[in-house]
Parts: structure tokens; C-alpha cells; sequence
């Protein structure tokens, strides 16, 4: 599913919070009629899940998170206030500040025509107002005090150089959540869904849950 103001959904005119992602995904599953789901989220979108799986527990058979947080801190609203500046600038700004934040220098290096390519690809349909809400959105994030309450089979996934939510903040999530795992990427920053680790993590999320 897009979130608000990404990709095909439209922004609307709601002030724009975490749980108010969460209680869109609730009501796209009920209109779906799906009673129960294994919930993956990366990034902004693992803090989504986090949100929604406290607040909807009888809905999850379990949870994967990504490359995420619990509590936007001193750390986080220097990001967000970052994003927020190059948003801005425009999307190409934008998009210039992001790419070193989330893959490897050997990753960019070996892309840099593919990366062009998905810039200009990108830009037309980027949403800067839905963005900048977004970050917003994060900086009233906080569950941190609510990780203990998650009690299905959960996944914790991290790049080792995480700029953006370090290991500290993933290792967190492992410590408060008690039914969990985590795996950390030793060659991977923010991204994980980066080339050969696609087939790595599937391997890994077929595992977790037990598909043969």
C-alpha cells in the first residue's frame, strides 16, 4: 500500500500522524476482509507497523521491521529537520542528500547511471508537501514506552553503517520486544533491499516464516 500522499494515494486534508497510518492500513485490511497479517515495514514505514501491531495486536501474526525507531529523540529531529530542508530545495536536492545516506559508496559508484535514471523517473510524481508531512508525523513518534506489549514472533533487520537509524535503535527494538530476532547487515547502511541481499532477505523472512 502507498501511504498518504505517496505513489497513487492521495494526500487528503487530515493532519498527518503515524497512528493516522496505521488506522488507514486497518481500514484497507477491514475493507479487504482480512482478519490477521504478517506485517513488514521498513524505514517510516517499520515505525508504521510498530504503531499498529501495539495498537492492533489481535490483527498480527507477526512482525518484520526494518531499518527503523520507536521514539523520535535528539538524534531523529536532527534527521527529519535535515529532510525537511532539502524537501525544500526541491525533490532533485532532495534525492542528491538521500542516496549516500542509504547505500554504500560501492553500491553508488557501480549504479550511478541507474541512480540518474530513477531520479528523473521520480521526481514528476514526488509529492514534496506529503513528504515534509511525513517527517513531521515523525517527529510526534513515540511507542518506545509500548515495545514490551508486542508479543508475536518478531524480526528486527539492520545495516551495520545505518546512518539514518543506527544499530543502537534497532538493538533497542530487540531488547524491548521480547519474542525477537535480530540480524544486522554487515555491508548495507539504511537500504537493505539493495541487489543480491533482495534474495538474501527472502531467504531469511521464508525462514522466519517457515516456507519451504
Amino acid at each position: 500500500m502507498d501511504l498518504r500522499g505517496h505513489g497513487e494515494s492521495p494526500l487528503g486534508s487530515d493532519e498527518i500522524t503515524v497512528d493516522v497510518y496505521a488506522d488507514d492500513l486497518k481500514s484497507l485490511l477491514d475493507d479487504l476482509n482480512i482478519a490477521k497479517v504478517n506485517i513488514i515495514g521498513f524505514s517510516l514505514g517499520g515505525a508504521v507497523a510498530l504503531d499498529f501491531t501495539i495498537r492492533y495486536s489481535d490483527m498480527v501474526s507477526s512482525l518484520v521491521v526494518m531499518s527503523s525507531f520507536s521514539k523520535c529523540d535528539e538524534h531523529f529531529k536532527e534527521i527529519f529537520r535535515e529532510f525537511k530542508f532539502h524537501l525544500s530545495n526541491g525533490f532533485e536536492d532532495f534525492y542528491d542528500y538521500m542516496i549516500p545516506k542509504v547505500l554504500c559508496p560501492e553500491v553508488i559508484q557501480n549504479n550511478k547511471k541507474e541512480l540518474e535514471i530513477l531520479k528523473g523517473m521520480s521526481a514528476p510524481a514526488a509529492n514534496i508537501e506529503a513528504y515534509i508531512m511525513a517527517c513531521d508525523a515523525c517527529l510526534n513518534f513515540d511507542v518506545d514506552d509500548k515495545l514490551g506489549e508486542i508479543e508475536v514472533s518478531s524480526l528486527i533487520l539492520s545495516g551495520k553503517y545505518d546512518k539514518i537509524c543506527p544499530l543502537m535503535y534497532q538493538e533497542n527494538l530487540h531488547n524491548n520486544i521480547e519474542n525477537s530476532r535480530l540480524i544486522v547487515f554487515d555491508d548495507l547502511r539504511h537500504n537493505l533491499l539493495v541487489g543480491k541481499n533482495n534474495q538474501k532477505i527472502a531467504e531469511i523472512l521464508m525462514d522466519f516464516y517457515k516456507i519451504s
